[in-house]
């Protein structure tokens, strides 16, 4: 399936990025490092899919006595093909760094990153390699009105779990690692709150020192085309082959859809075959943000990745360089007759009126496709 965004970079980054304050809230037992302003930590992926390659990097810092992380703008960055010297220049868009537009890796290619920050520091990656991805035989989807404890809402949520089967190769070490994208068509493409109204592309009050009425407190904006919200993974699945090689693995969890919304959902899972190390950095992450208890080992040494500053090698650069094949499949699911209340507050529609508003009196918003949105018809999705 072709995509625009990139697959997890948001909200996976955002668990590690938590990772950051839940390392500078405890007491380690001799740690390999603690938090500290100036940490660099750097995501990147490369992939054979077209649209899933990507490269954040953030700072640490501290703000008002909280710690903070910052994404570094006007980096020079750069995947760097062994072998021919290829370079692929990304370009930064928002709060990540993408490559052009139709760029995938090609399977058995090394690469290595680059990053080049404004200030000059410079770091660099190893080299990686993509392994051939195992096929996805089989995919369920199963409906739980009480899914996961989400603690948020402090409660059991629903949702639908999606389970794999596949067949793992024998007698070579295979690591897994799964990431989902969603789409549910939205209604409504823009929403003003605090009595203020859409235009020229943005939400304004027209009277900031008095907001009131005849203003009201919100309006809905319906989408000039038709436009899908895209939602990615936040939590990191992985499993090893270590007791199961070459066996059949039959309804393994991969994956929870949240009931956020009670539209009709499609979701496009990616299987994505992995190095040891890579499966060892995503493991290490996992066990960290899953189970606090993490902390007081020394493990946190695995997030020092294949990253590293070729001028003070002393420097301790979070994160890491992965490069993947993928397989996938979509699975449509349809939730509109589900009873469970959705998690996400239920808006109704409220369009402005002539003689309350100020003209032109507005009833739309376009898409403004981006990481989570798009005005392109997914494949797979069902009218």
């Amino acid at each position: 399936m072709p995509f625009r965004p990139p697959i997890f970079c948001s909200k996976f980054t955002a668990s590690f990025l938590t990772l950051f304050a839940l390392l500078a809230c405890t007491d380690p037992v001799d740690p390999e490092f603690s938090y500290e302003e100036g940490l660099v930590y750097i995501d990147a992926f490369a992939s054979d899919a077209e649209g899933a390659s990507y490269v954040q990097v953030f700072e640490s810092g501290e703000s008002f006595g909280r710690q903070t992380n910052e994404f570094l703008g006007g980096a020079r960055v750069r995947f760097i093909r062994q072998g021919d010297g290829a370079e692929v220049l990304l370009a930064e868009s928002g709060d990540r760094y993408l490559p052009p537009d139709g760029f995938a890796i090609a399977r058995g290619e090394q690469w290595r990153l680059e990053v080049v920050l404004e200030d000059g520091r410079r770091y660099q990656s190893g080299v990686e390699t993509a392994a051939e991805p195992v096929p996805i035989a089989d995919l369920s989807v199963r409906y739980d009105p009480e899914l996961v404890f989400v603690g948020d809402y402090d409660r059991r949520v629903p949702g639908h779990r999606i389970s794999v089967d596949f067949q793992d190769p024998p007698g070579e070490e295979n690591y897994y690692f799964w990431q989902f994208r969603s789409y549910e068509q939205l209604v409504y493409c823009q929403v003003c709150y605090n009595y203020s109204v859409y235009r020229d592309g943005e939400c304004f009050t027209p009277n900031p020192d008095n907001p009131g009425p005849p203003l009201k407190e919100y309006y809905t904006y319906s989408c000039e085309e038709a436009c899908w919200q895209i939602r990615y993974n936040d939590r990191v699945e992985v499993f090893s082959d270590e007791f199961t090689d070459g066996t059949q693995i039959n309804s393994l969890p991969v994956a929870d859809i949240l009931l956020f919304q009670k539209r009709n959902i499609l979701v496009n899972l990616q299987q994505y075959s992995l190095g040891r190390e890579a499966y060892r950095y995503y493991k290490t992450l996992k066990d960290l943000v899953d189970n606090n208890s993490g902390f007081n080992a020394p493990i946190p040494a695995a997030l020092l990745g294949n990253l590293f500053n070729p001028d003070n090698p002393e420097e301790y650069v979070l994160g890491r360089f992965t490069i993947a094949s993928q397989a996938s499949r979509d699975v449509f699911i349809e939730r509109i007759f589900i009873e469970e209340a959705q998690l996400e507050e239920l808006l109704l529609g409220q369009a402005e009126e002539f003689g309350s508003a100020p003209p032109p009196v507005t009833s739309s918003a376009p898409c403004q496709p981006g990481p989570y949105r798009t005005d392109v018809e997914p494949e797979g999705w069902q009218r």
